[in-house]
């Protein structure tokens, strides 16, 4: 199933960067503070010596930018968005071959991507709209016109989200594009996924999907929301970081890479974060389900794929 996982455009950006006297180290992310944020202070404690910049943006957001800057980049590391988006833009990374790598419960041969997390994307229902009666208990429940009339079913736009970008593959992999064009139908179409997540937290939205570990957080915080792992499908994907091309700090962004590998780094990720970590030596979070128990499917399509076809669907 993990091996499956694996298989597995710069206009007005609007990205945030912290900023730093003199960057020794500058990273891309799509990763929110909440992710990042203990990862980022153990390094700190690591690396004292190391100062680091976060440039952050959604994932196709960041990845325009990277293109935008080949040659003369500015960023050393792209972290986080599935294993896909580095190996169909690979040109923009650097080979490395970390001593973690092989810790792994999936590498890339060539070393250009490092696997960070399994993440899994369940649906989020908002309980202030949808009643206990009208939970989906599936993927095939969303294509229902009852979404509409209880605030509407949400899906972040794959051009800009990493998470909209694998939950719409996958589907499409799985269900067929007919099937996507029947959940666009009347769907409101996010920015991000951030903003499909707090759309369905708030109430503004009835029903989308959620990154596990997020998900978890909210209940245990007793958010008005309920958290589905659908009978027929859960969409999934194995989370990635890599070297940029031309990093200019290339010798603190190897030790970067390699924190992250550690398995230290990867305790954190499961005991603050609440993610799966892709280490096959660090035991899941107990309040996540068993993969075994799942029907775990992951991207098919490309991006450039995915985000045409869709387009397509939203105007039909």
């Amino acid at each position: 199933m993990i091996k499956h996982l694996a298989a597995v455009a710069m206009g007005a950006v609007m990205l945030t960067a912290a900023t730093a006297s003199a960057a020794d180290l500058v990273v891309y992310t799509s990763h929110g503070e909440t992710t990042s944020g203990p990862i980022l202070d153990a390094f700190k404690t690591a690396h004292p010596d190391i100062n680091v910049t976060i440039v952050r943006g959604g994932t196709g957001e960041v990845v325009e930018r990277l293109r935008a800057e080949a040659g003369n980049p500015t960023a050393d590391i792209l972290w986080g968005g599935p294993t896909q988006t580095f190996e169909e833009n690979a040109s923009l990374f650097q080979p490395y071959e970390s001593a973690s790598d092989a810790d792994m419960v999936t590498l890339d041969p060539n070393h250009i991507w490092h696997p960070y997390t399994v993440l899994l994307q369940p649906i989020i229902v908002s309980t202030k709209r949808v009643s206990a009666d009208d939970m989906p208990a599936t993927q095939a429940d969303l294509v229902s016109a009852k979404w509409k009339d209880l605030g509407g079913l949400i899906i972040p736009d794959p051009a800009k989200s990493g998470t909209g970008y694998t939950i719409l593959s996958a589907l499409a992999g799985e269900n067929g594009w007919d099937f996507i064009g029947d959940l666009a139908t009347d769907a409101r179409i996010a920015p991000g996924s951030d903003d499909a997540f707090n759309a369905v937290r708030d109430g503004e939205a009835a029903v989308g999907w959620i990154n596990e570990d997020l998900g978890a957080k909210w209940k245990a915080e007793g958010l008005p929301i309920e958290v589905i792992y659908p009978e027929d499908a859960v969409t999934g994907q194995v989370d990635a970081q890599a070297i940029v091309a031309g990093a200019p700090h290339l010798d603190e962004a190897k030790a970067f890479i390699d924190f992250l590998g550690s398995e230290q780094s990867h305790e954190i990720v499961r005991d603050a974060t609440i993610r799966r970590s892709a280490r096959v030596d660090v035991t899941p979070p107990d309040v996540l389900p068993d993969l075994g128990t799942l029907n775990i499917v992951s991207p098919v399509d490309p991006r450039p794929v995915v985000v045409a076809r869709f387009q397509e669907a939203l105007n039909k």
